[in-house]
């Protein structure tokens, strides 16, 4: 009977034991969020569809066909957070970034409008991983072979430069824009992510109207409406970056 005791209190003073070990909480784990960049284009006050007619200051009726630009080196002061991404509006909506993070850790954001020339003249195909948007099969037609490098900026549009109520657009707008010497320099600071549940998201909106009237530096699409980034054409592509970044801005 005494043994029996013995072994009835052990078995207690175990279960004693175990009880206040399951009882210890567990190591808080910092939860993973998956931290997004949207565009939203818009015109104005308007949200922007592609092939819907939209009046420029010139009283052109015009219709955006293709909006896609290389977004490189996103990163903080001492942290990357994404090395590249290309944004193609028409077949991919909005969507630019997606990655998993601390939003904390990116209160403010750089980036290259284009793609940096340490890596702009890299082979497409062997310096890249396949999973890259700089590798050439992603890329596709946004890498150019004959120069050779990346189109940082990719804008079409058709235009109706006749205003007499007849709907002729006729008139094509090619703007494809590169080169070392056009890349631009994005800054965001006092980044308010916004809380979507599962993560937060970062909104962007990409004015065309103030693209083409940036504070007096207009583009007349009757006029000036082709730039392959060639000898001849500096003038018209050094503007179409520059508005084109001041045209990116928190939503």
């Amino acid at each position: 009977m005494r043994a029996f005791k013995q072994i009835t209190a052990i078995l207690l003073i175990g279960l004693g034991l175990l009880s206040c070990k399951n009882d210890t909480p567990p190591v808080p784990v910092d939860p993973v969020n998956t931290l997004k960049m949207t565009v939203q284009p818009v015109y104005g006050g308007e949200t922007l569809y592609l092939d819907s007619t939209y009046q420029t200051a010139e009283g052109y009726d015009v219709q955006f066909t293709e909006l896609r630009f290389y977004m490189q080196d996103v990163r903080n002061s001492s942290t990357s957070f994404k090395d590249v991404s290309l944004y193609d509006y028409r077949a991919r909506g909005i969507d630019l970034i997606s990655v998993e993070g601390d939003k904390d850790d990116f209160n403010s954001l750089q980036a290259n409008l284009g793609v940096g020339a340490d890596v702009n003249h890299n082979d497409p195909v062997g310096a890249f991983d396949p999973d890259s948007w700089l590798y050439i099969s992603n890329a596709n037609d946004m890498h150019w072979d004959w120069n050779p490098g990346y189109i940082f900026v990719k804008v079409e549009a058709k235009v109706d430069t006749i205003p007499d109520g007849v709907p002729l657009f006729n008139h094509n707008v090619i703007f494809h824009v590169g080169k070392d010497e056009n890349l631009e320099t994005l800054s965001f600071d006092n980044i308010q992510w916004m809380n979507e549940g599962n993560g937060y998201t970062f909104p962007l909106k990409l004015d065309m109207q103030q693209f083409l009237d940036n504070n007096g530096s207009s583009i007349d699409l009757k006029t000036e409406f082709t730039s392959h980034t060639v000898p001849g054409q500096e003038v018209l592509s050094t503007k179409i970056m520059v508005n084109f970044k001041d045209a990116l801005m928190p939503y």
